[in-house]
């Protein structure tokens, strides 16, 4: 948490957003209910696979190996992401974050966790970089190394636009900062949110391309596809 949140906080402290009691976003008592766990599955048919491997049915068009989601966008997980991305409260990383730990499994320490870039017009209303705040977290809580290697060219949203307007803008929406970094490498993207897989692909397929040895992800929650 940001110093300036510390103060404001404690002057006015956050509510819980499930039961309403004071003190922070998320309480003890209604933690357990912000990510009901998910069964393990393909991120893109649904179908049940183990340890939440893209299945094989679906793995010719995808650049995934596994997804490993959290939960449903639902519920609190989205009224926990909404305070998160559009409210600045900047405390919710360190639940959003825990919550996404409690789903990933151990992994080899060489792991890379990347964080999948938002477009710059966000980051500088929001103030901060919302997925470099999660990929700090599980980095400390995975002991797994983190580092911003994508960057990203356009400023458009993906929110509200149609699924070709979506397809279009993320053709050339990433950049690679130095390919050396994700040579031979096992990377996970680091998200908030999937939808229909479309920025995550994009990301995994530049980074194949660019020698990683392989591309997974780690996701809060889940939307269902439009």
């Amino acid at each position: 948490m940001f110093i300036l949140e510390r103060i404001i906080s404690a002057i006015a402290p956050h509510n819980c957003l499930g039961c309403g009691r004071e003190g922070s976003l998320l309480c003890v008592w209604c933690s357990p209910d912000a990510a009901i766990p998910l069964p393990s599955r393909c991120y893109i048919c649904r179908a049940i696979t183990t340890d939440f491997a893209v299945c094989s049915k679906c793995r010719p068009k995808s650049k995934l190996k596994k997804v490993w989601v959290s939960t449903e966008y639902d519920g609190l997980a989205k009224k926990l992401v909404h305070s998160y991305k559009f409210q600045r409260a900047q405390s919710a990383a360190a639940d959003i974050g825990r919550l996404m730990a409690d789903v990933l499994p151990v992994l080899d320490t060489e792991t890379l966790l990347v964080p999948v870039p938002s477009a710059t017009s966000r980051l500088k209303n929001r103030g901060y970089d919302h997925t470099l705040l999660l990929c700090k977290e599980l980095s400390r809580q995975s002991n797994l190394h983190y580092q911003s290697v994508l960057g990203r060219t356009g400023q458009s949203r993906q929110v509200g636009a149609s699924r070709q307007q979506r397809q279009q803008q993320l053709a050339s929406a990433f950049f690679i900062k130095n390919e050396d970094t994700v040579r031979s490498v096992n990377i996970v993207l680091v998200d908030d949110i999937v939808t229909s897989g479309g920025t995550l692909e994009a990301c995994a397929k530049l980074l194949k391309s660019a020698g990683a040895k392989s591309v997974s992800a780690i996701i809060f929650a889940q939307k269902t596809s439009m």
